[in-house]
């Protein structure tokens, strides 16, 4: 049986859980009826860059991102040894995380930087759909200030139902005296 024999429902149901980034790379530009399905059709994107490549991640952003930010609902950023510096780069590229309006989950893997951190949380108060959070936080070098900051701003989103917070962080141990509660 061929792919393209299967019908449109079916194709968007697979193409639900795949990540947007292998999904638009593998099917678009085969033909119209794909093309359609991934631009027109498909309602949710789930975006995952932790394992992306510098010039993946460029060739997205520049190629498809803006086409799907309204119906992305996942969005995973990563700085990390194989994605070094990608949640700036996201940002640099003009993208504030405000413009995925439909977004629930919000993933951030070893930030380091609590300033950039805090940018992005500042932003997603404006997401009325945000219910998870999860962040994994690398930082030994910003004062204890900046980690409260970045700390109450996340308590004070006020969708928020579900955060996962992983912090290698030396001061962490006062987040029993938090003054944000959500």
């Amino acid at each position: 049986m061929s792919l393209e024999l299967l019908a449109n429902e079916l194709l968007l149901d697979l193409f639900e859980y795949l990540n947007a980034c292998n999904l638009l790379h593998a099917f678009h530009g085969l033909n119209a009826r794909f093309n359609q399905l991934l631009f027109i059709q498909l309602q949710k994107y789930y975006l995952d860059f932790r394992l992306i490549s510098k010039n993946n991640f460029e060739y997205f952003c520049q190629q498809y991102l803006t086409s799907i930010n309204n119906r992305v609902i996942s969005l995973h950023l990563s700085d990390d040894v194989e994605t070094p510096n990608l949640p700036q780069l996201f940002l640099s590229y003009g993208y504030r995380i405000n413009q995925f309006i439909h977004l629930k989950l919000l993933s951030i893997d070893c930030i380091s930087s609590f300033d950039l951190l805090n940018q992005i949380i500042s932003q997603c108060h404006e997401l009325s759909y945000l219910t998870h959070l999860n962040i994994m936080i690398h930082n030994n070098q910003d004062p204890e200030e900046n980690f409260r900051d970045v700390i109450n701003n996340i308590w004070s989103l006020s969708k928020l139902t579900h955060c996962y917070l992983d912090i290698q962080y030396p001061y962490a141990t006062w987040l029993l005296e938090m003054t944000m509660i959500s």
